[in-house]
């Protein structure tokens, strides 16, 4: 069978691929579909992240550090989206199973935006906050610069987190004790 005008269409992000491959070039999904069990968990997205010190300095004089807790909000919202008072707790989509508070991304369009159902936690830590990601699909950014899974990284208030595409900043005053 001649193949040189074929192309293997990825279930995951929808693009052409060589028909002889395995693997997505641009996502990196199987496209073997005997590997898919049911539809993807967590849609892939390109990396990407767009954030100016101007902007930076808007939103957190907007936006005044709460005296306990720490605010979050979407960077291309104005109004803020949960004060979050707990040592720790997972962002992330609903149907996730863990141990610890989950606040959910879901109705900001998370699953577009490629947020994963455990995506990243952020902690209270030795006075400050930490954020850590789960080996999520999309990535984890702080201020642009990519997490490596499972290794916690230093949350200054002011600092942009971008999971997948969806992009939050955090405010806080004192980080607990």
């Amino acid at each position: 069978m001649d193949t040189k005008n074929l192309q293997k269409f990825c279930p995951v992000c929808k693009l052409p691929n060589d028909p002889n491959a395995t693997i997505c070039r641009h996502c990196k999904a199987s496209l073997n579909n005997n590997d898919m069990e049911g539809p993807p968990t967590t849609q892939r997205v390109e990396d990407s992240f767009e954030f100016t010190e101007t902007l930076k300095n808007q939103i957190t004089r907007a936006y005044p550090p709460p005296s306990e807790g720490l605010l979050l909000f979407l960077l291309n919202n104005s109004k803020p989206i949960a004060l979050c008072t707990e040592r720790e707790f997972v962002l992330g989509r609903g149907g996730a199973l863990v141990s610890m508070p989950l606040f959910d991304l879901s109705e900001f369009d998370a699953y577009a935006m490629g947020v994963s159902r455990t995506h990243a936690v952020i902690k209270a830590v030795d006075n400050e906050y930490v954020l850590v990601d789960f080996n999520s699909a999309n990535g984890t950014w702080v201020n642009g610069d990519r997490l490596l899974p499972a290794k916690p990284h230093s949350l200054s208030s002011g600092s942009v987190i971008q999971l997948g595409r969806l992009k939050l900043v955090v405010i806080y005053s004192n980080p607990p004790g």
